[in-house]
């Protein structure tokens, strides 16, 4: 009876330690770091030099913001999806300017109407990519049935945000994936999380900033 309980109480430590291990990572808060490459057309290429290589999103809670450094100026792209939220801060040292512009409701709408609209399909092969347990998922865009395979993980457990959010609803936080902006193709890979605080206040403009609508920054000259 000894030895049967003795079993039991090996078995069970054996279970809760595999749980443990497999057990998916809540993030509230850090730094996720994403690699990006674009399917350009001919007139987009002209632009290939500004578009980032690297793309690095900041979050904590429902707020996220990507930062893009474009060269002369940096972008700073702060959502809340469940709030259909978005806010661009930009930052030109160069003419110490600094910019709000946060989208009205429409313009949210419109900007998500430019893009790709994906059913997902789950499928049984595995790969570990950069560290993750990875699951393939085969998508279909529901405008044009251009079909394409993403790698999602349930290793770990983050807040969707910009870079990601086109594919977010498949059952896992996308590792290697395809996304779109404003009809640019993007290949994205998720390369690391730091789980670190995020200081107060970041995701919000400061007093130097001066407020500006969509329109406004669209109509200013590009250099």
């Amino acid at each position: 009876m000894k030895s049967a309980k003795k079993t039991t109480l090996l078995f069970f430590l054996l279970f809760a330690t595999l749980s443990e291990v497999n057990a998916q990572k809540k993030i509230n808060e850090g730094i996720a770091t994403y690699t990006a490459t674009y399917e350009l057309t001919a007139q987009q290429l002209l632009y290939a030099d500004q578009l980032p290589k690297e793309i690095i999103c900041y979050f904590r809670g429902d707020s996220t913001a990507a930062i893009v450094n474009q060269g002369n100026f940096t972008i700073k792209g702060v959502s809340v999806l469940k709030a259909n939220y978005y806010s661009m801060l930009i930052d030109i040292p160069a003419s110490s300017k600094k910019i709000a512009v946060v989208l009205t409701p429409a313009e949210i709408e419109e900007e998500k109407a430019a893009n790709p609209h994906f059913t997902g399909t789950k499928r049984t092969e595995m790969q570990i990519i950069n560290g993750y347990n990875c699951t393939k998922v085969s998508i279909a865009d529901a405008k044009n049935s251009a079909t394409y395979d993403i790698w999602i993980t349930n290793d770990i457990d983050i807040v969707p945000n910009s870079v990601s959010k086109l594919v977010s609803e498949f059952g896992g936080v996308p590792v290697k994936f395809i996304t779109f902006n404003r009809g640019i193709k993007i290949s994205a890979e998720l390369i690391e999380i730091k789980e670190i605080p995020i200081p107060a206040g970041f995701f919000t403009a400061t007093k130097d900033y001066q407020s500006m609508s969509f329109d406004q920054l669209k109509a200013l000259p590009a250099n």
